[in-house]
């Protein structure tokens, strides 16, 4: 039942859901109405169709008293609704995106739901921020998304419909026009009575269609301080007189066309989705019987419990461990071998260039300068002992930086990998999913403690070599063998030649 009750609220509830400032045309309770923004907020309005009436406010999960009473004798639903807004939005002129909730429960009214959304703000006025376009247009979006829902794009009649830009943000999302109902309001107030009869018709190409249609309606105005009844009664009189109710019908008229319209709506979408509502259904039954199959049988002594366990270790060591840290022999490259192995080759780029470096142009001059400072002290042209360890040591910090780097980024990497494949081997396995937790407990204080270990490994080799600086290594030697060959010679030239020199001036 739980998963009927799921489907049906996610399928079929947000086909009830219709958007758009529908604020007194449908609703049986008072709303506030003014000039400007009257609504700041979203104003859910859950209709249901009940014995007796009722008005409760729904409040959200944090809040102890869910589903509270409204008594409409001793409290004015309006001014309660502004009181709220003020707490919500406070004082001034702008938007937000908390719901109010209300839902009425009434004999006479349908199972609908209202969203009754700000209107487009296009300049700010006092009080209202410079984005306040931006801010109306993205929660109306918010909204309209919704594949299911209807969108009531409400317009008076006394504005040309070209310039509504209602319409232009619901053909962002219902480009066919599949679920958009146009509700034109005020339709004494029309200053051509025959246009408003032709875009009830839409029989013209110069009108714009909708497949869902228009429904025109008299709401009440700010000065007619009348019930909602009194208000039908009026309507139905004014459409009595209009040629819009012989023209286009009465089903194109009136605030209960609309009603009835929104009704044949959701009952048509209700039929399409409950095929494959039972479909979905099944499914989820499938589902919901093959994870049962999955589950271990019930274990009754200790020495079973002990059994199953250990058959769960073994398989999350073989299928999770080894599978994934062990090399492949299949040559797979999602292994974490293989793409440890791209790390350190980025790392071995890495440190190859920083050697190149040592013997750039940039850091000759660098050296030299640092000479400069030891003139008088230190042999001419040679390193001191000093000099040579500031650079030394300064390198190998570069270098363990890179490579700290790489031990975090390997052990890292090797985490997020094992989590994958716990995550994959969870799905079919309920036991395993239940003792996941445990085992990962394990499995990161073990990565962790090596983790250490190999920094510390590291980090005392590069302090030893800080502390005294040398080198054996073969390619440093041969380069220095190298050039005091080269200034040997040289220095035997010179002498060869200063003698020469010597002689050829006396003799």
């Amino acid at each position: 039942m739980a998963t009927f009750a799921n489907t049906y609220d996610e399928k079929i509830r947000p086909l009830m859901d219709k958007i758009d400032q529908a604020r007194t045309l449908l609703a049986p309770v008072e709303l506030p109405k003014g000039n400007g923004i009257v609504t700041r907020y979203p104003l859910v309005l859950r209709l249901r169709k009940s014995d007796e009436r009722r008005v409760y406010r729904l409040h959200d999960d944090s809040h102890e008293n869910k589903k509270e009473i409204l008594n409409e004798a001793d409290l004015n639903i309006p001014r309660y609704i502004e009181e709220e807004t003020k707490k919500l939005a406070g004082d001034n002129k702008n938007v937000v995106r908390n719901i109010i909730e209300l839902q009425v429960e009434d004999p006479d009214v349908r199972d609908l739901t209202l969203v009754d959304l700000p209107g487009i703000a296009h300049n700010p006025i006092a009080g209202q921020p410079e984005d306040i376009y931006e801010q109306t247009i993205n929660l109306i979006r918010e909204f309209i998304t919704q594949e299911g829902s209807v969108i009531l794009c409400v317009f008076p009649a006394n504005v040309d419909i070209a310039t509504v830009q209602s319409f232009k943000l619901a053909r962002e999302f219902d480009p066919t026009g599949k679920r958009t109902i146009g509700v034109i309001t005020k339709s004494d107030l029309a200053t051509d009575q025959d246009m408003l009869v032709q875009q009830l018709l839409m029989d013209r190409h110069d009108v714009l269609h909708l497949k869902l249609g228009f429904v025109a309606v008299r709401n009440r105005t700010t000065k007619e301080n009348i019930s909602l009844q009194e208000a039908h009664v009026r309507e139905k009189e004014f459409f009595a007189e209009h040629p819009a109710s012989t023209a286009a019908g009465w089903d194109c008229v009136g605030i209960k066309s609309l009603i009835d319209r929104l009704a044949t709506v959701y009952s048509d979408r209700v039929k399409e989705m409950f095929p494959k509502l039972r479909q979905d259904i099944q499914a989820r039954l499938k589902d919901v019987k093959q994870q049962l199959s999955n589950l271990p049988p019930h274990l009754q002594t200790p020495t079973e419990r002990v059994v199953v366990y250990n058959e769960t270790v073994d398989l999350y060591v073989e299928k999770i461990l080894k599978s994934h840290l062990m090399t492949s022999n299949d040559a797979r490259q999602g292994t974490v071998t293989h793409i440890l192995h791209k790390k350190f080759e980025s790392y071995r780029l890495t440190v190859r260039k920083q050697r190149g470096d040592l013997f750039s142009p940039a850091y000759c001059s660098k050296v030299e300068e640092e000479m400069k400072g030891y003139s008088g002290d230190q042999l001419p042209n040679f390193l001191s002992s000093a000099i040579l360890k500031k650079f030394v040591t300064e390198n190998l910090d570069q270098l363990w930086n890179e490579t700290e780097k790489l031990i975090l980024d390997c052990f890292r990497t090797t985490m997020i990998q094992l989590r994958k494949a716990e995550d994959a081997a969870c799905i079919d396995n309920p036991l395993l999913a239940k003792l996941i937790n445990l085992f990962r407990d394990v499995c990161s204080s073990y990565m962790k403690e090596k983790k250490d270990k190999v920094q510390d490994q590291l980090k005392e080799l590069v302090l030893l070599e800080e502390h005294e600086p040398y080198t054996i290594n073969t390619a440093y030697m041969y380069r220095s063998i190298t050039l005091f060959l080269i200034v040997l010679r040289r220095l035997l030239y010179l002498c060869t030649a200063s003698k020469n020199f010597y002689f050829t001036a006396v003799g």
